[in-house]
């Protein structure tokens, strides 16, 4: 016997054939299965509208250059012995056709006692639209000057607009030969290599202890 029981508005409930009315026993049917679509539709549209507005956000948005002012510092890294002087050059440039005054100041960081002292610099640079001024920026180094990688600041202000560049000074010895400052990264490379060389000895000297006593073990011993 079959009973069909109806539970509106959107679902039916229906008793398995061969089983008696009992709790547990009714399956529930889905019945809204002709307005899935609608609803697909409607939940469609608003997923659209996100990832369209994602893109939109997502996209660089490009704007016009305006006029700005560059420094750089050419060579960056100094290594000196205590006592030798170094030297790099300091270029102020125009950028998207800036013109005007940049006002400049020199600073070393950290300031010590008997610590690195650089030339004066130009007060301020006058540019022209595309033009790049240079100059030579000294710095001097004493016998007593402490052991350390100092960071000298050269600074750039015109209106509002402020840019800065850094030259870092290591003072130490085995750095500077007959005067000549060597860049910082020419030093890191001997290191590398005099560390290379003392790893690869030890490894060859690893190498051939074990042999030796890997041949000392198999050794044949004569019988007496």
């Amino acid at each position: 016997m079959r009973y069909v029981y109806l539970i509106q508005p959107t679902c039916d409930a229906r008793l398995k054939p061969g089983s008696q009315a009992r709790m547990g026993s009714i399956e529930m049917f889905d019945s809204y299965t002709s307005s899935r679509l609608n609803k697909r539709s409607f939940l469609t549209i608003p997923a659209l509208l996100i990832v369209l507005t994602s893109l939109i956000l997502s996209t660089t948005v490009v704007h016009a250059q305006s006029p700005d002012f560059a420094l750089s510092s050419t060579p960056s890294n100094l290594c000196v012995n205590p006592g030798v002087n170094g030297a790099t050059v300091i270029s102020v440039q125009s950028v998207d056709n800036f013109a005007g005054t940049v006002n400049l100041a020199g600073s070393v960081d950290p300031n010590v006692n008997n610590g690195p002292t650089i030339s004066q610099i130009p007060s301020s640079e006058t540019l022209a639209a595309g033009q790049t001024v240079p100059f030579d920026l000294s710095i001097s180094t004493s016998p007593s000057t402490p052991v350390y990688t100092y960071s000298i600041r050269i600074s750039g202000l015109s209106g509002a607009t402020y840019h800065e560049t850094i030259v870092q000074v290591t003072v130490a010895a085995g750095c500077s030969v007959g005067g000549v400052v060597l860049p910082t990264a020419a030093v890191a490379p001997t290191t590398s290599f005099v560390v290379y060389g003392l790893v690869v000895a030890g490894l060859v000297g690893v190498v051939a202890t074990s042999l030796s006593i890997y041949v000392s073990r198999r050794k044949p011993i004569s019988s007496p």
